[in-house]
């Protein structure tokens, strides 16, 4: 009562000083300026809305830019350490056949079998290479030392073969042989501190992919 009450007194002195008809004006022009008043402040309001809408557009196309990129360059990380770890396994898996044999395959000479490891050591090493600087220090370590070891066993496979391996030789290789092609001859031990070398290593380098791609133990 006490708003009313002073309206009401207010309304009254206004009359007193210009009439009915200026307090009339005067009303009405305070109704006026209160209807601008209020509009004004409507559009601010939905102005400061709409650059509020615009700036989070922005930011939400920005981060979803950012998170293309990144998919695309996690992508392309995984792809790269998949595609060496294949060449990798490729290369030692060529090493255990070539000591231990391969049940259910087709048989293939020494000279065959040294050419496709040189391939596979050849494949892994530039794979490797390209992408150097997706892998951890430590696995760049272990591989730098594992392909000097590769090297060591071609080498030394190779000095054990039999020089001359002709069609006639191999033939007459086997006949002495009960059948059994034997095409190189190597010391005792020869291989074992390579392959000892060899295995330590490679499973250092597949415990360290396997964190990689965090699939570790």
């Amino acid at each position: 009562m006490n708003e009313i009450d002073d309206i009401v007194e207010r309304l009254a002195k206004i009359e007193q000083m210009f009439g009915i008809g200026g307090a009339t004006v005067v009303i009405i022009l305070a109704a006026f300026l209160v209807v601008i008043w209020k509009l004004f402040v409507k559009k601010i309001e939905l102005i400061a809305e709409r650059a509020s809408e615009q700036t989070l557009m922005k930011f939400q196309a920005s981060l979803d830019k950012e998170l293309v990129k990144f998919q695309t360059k996690h992508q392309k990380q995984v792809d790269a350490i998949h595609d060496t770890f294949q060449k990798f396994q490729r290369m030692t898996s060529t090493i255990d056949n070539m000591m231990n044999g391969e049940k259910f395959t087709q048989h293939v000479s020494a000279d065959e079998e040294v050419n496709y490891l040189v391939k596979c050591r050849h494949e892994f090493k530039k794979t490797y290479y390209q992408n150097r600087l997706l892998f951890p220090s430590q696995v760049c370590e272990k591989i730098d030392t594992l392909i000097p070891t590769v090297d060591i066993f071609i080498e030394t496979f190779i000095d054990g073969l039999f020089p001359e391996r002709s069609e006639e030789n191999i033939q007459l290789n086997a006949e002495a042989n009960n059948g059994l092609y034997i095409a190189g001859i190597w010391s005792m031990g020869a291989f074992t501190d390579i392959l000892a070398q060899l295995k330590q290593i490679s499973e250092e380098i597949e415990a360290e992919f396997r964190k990689i791609y965090g699939m570790s133990d």
